[in-house]
């Protein structure tokens, strides 16, 4: 299988003046490389894990003391582990059907994979980081010498605008190399968050709110909200819609995982660009009765405003 090689001009930049640090070093908790991402007091926040072993590049989020939040997928040795063990931190998958028949880019099944084949940028500034990353969709067969899909530019800008909140500001732009259409359903394809499979094994704690209220499918879907437990600690992960982006539907799962879902047909060289944001945060332990309903009244409101803050900079 062909490699594309990292330009040498692309070079990862680690500013020594900069209060935040990013880093790149092996993986230490399963295959592949990992670039963390370290706020002024040295505490990992997020960290882009890629590279041998592993069959797509994601992100990880870490809590407040250090304590993943999000789903690897692979245990330390590389083997799968927890359930669905393909959802892995905040990621990109579709099912793609082309010449090449269909290709499932979502569980990575029968050879197909997404590589970095190079890093545009990972730099550190003032309380906050930027990674971008080139990244090859490749089939699991070949025409003509190539089975490359689709040609991605994942831009991700990590900041903490607030205490114990950080925000995912994650741009996706895919040109295809071939004719294609992105595919597969609700459950099998989209941008999505997957919470840490601590989360699998307490599926009943979970819960949701969406924008428009209560609905999941349709062109004004807005933001999604995930509550759900980490330890003795609460979390909420919420995902904005830019109103560009071509959304049908919203999946939202007890397990932890959710995230906006459609259907395309695009052309060579035809490039899409989607973009999400994602604010993760430590929230109120859930409450009962009354005070569970004023509780989900302010969620709903912050949410509400936390959208009106992503849309309102004219970049839909």
């Amino acid at each position: 299988m062909r490699l594309y090689p990292i330009a040498a001009a692309l070079i990862l930049s680690f500013p020594a003046c900069a209060e935040w640090k990013v880093t790149e070093n092996v993986n230490p908790e399963g295959p592949g490389k990992a670039i963390d991402v370290r706020g002024e007091d040295g505490r990992i926040i997020a960290r882009f894990v890629y590279g041998e072993g592993q069959f797509k590049p994601y992100l990880h989020v870490f809590g407040e003391t250090g304590e993943f939040l999000t789903n690897p997928g692979l245990d330390r040795e590389g083997k799968p582990s927890g359930g669905y063990p393909h959802h892995r931190g905040i990621f990109i998958g579709w099912k793609i059907v082309s010449e090449l028949g269909t290709d499932d880019l979502w569980h990575m099944t029968k050879g197909c994979k997404m590589e970095v084949a190079g890093l545009q940028k990972a730099v550190a500034a003032d309380n906050q980081a930027t990674i971008i990353a080139d990244v090859l969709w490749r089939a699991g067969r070949a025409t003509n010498g190539s089975d490359l899909l689709v040609r991605e530019k994942r831009t991700l800008v990590i900041s903490r605008p607030a205490p114990k909140r950080t925000q995912i500001d994650a741009a996706f732009a895919l040109t295809p190399e071939r004719d294609l259409r992105l595919a597969g359903d609700l459950q099998h394809s989209g941008v999505h968050f997957r919470a840490s499979n601590e989360v699998y094994t307490r599926q009943k704690e979970t819960s949701y709110l969406t924008e428009p209220e209560g609905v999941s499918k349709g062109d004004q879907l807005k933001w999604c909200r995930m509550l759900f437990p980490i330890g003795d600690r609460w979390y909420s992960a919420l995902q904005l819609n830019a109103p560009a982006n071509p959304v049908e539907e919203v999946s939202t799962r007890a397990y932890g995982r959710f995230g906006y879902f459609f259907k395309k047909s695009l052309k060579k060289g035809e490039p899409l660009e989607l973009r999400y944001r994602f604010v993760i945060e430590q929230a109120e332990v859930p409450a009962e009765g009354e005070n569970a309903l004023q509780q989900r009244s302010r969620a709903r409101i912050q949410a509400q405003s936390l959208y009106d803050q992503f849309t309102s900079k004219g970049k839909t």
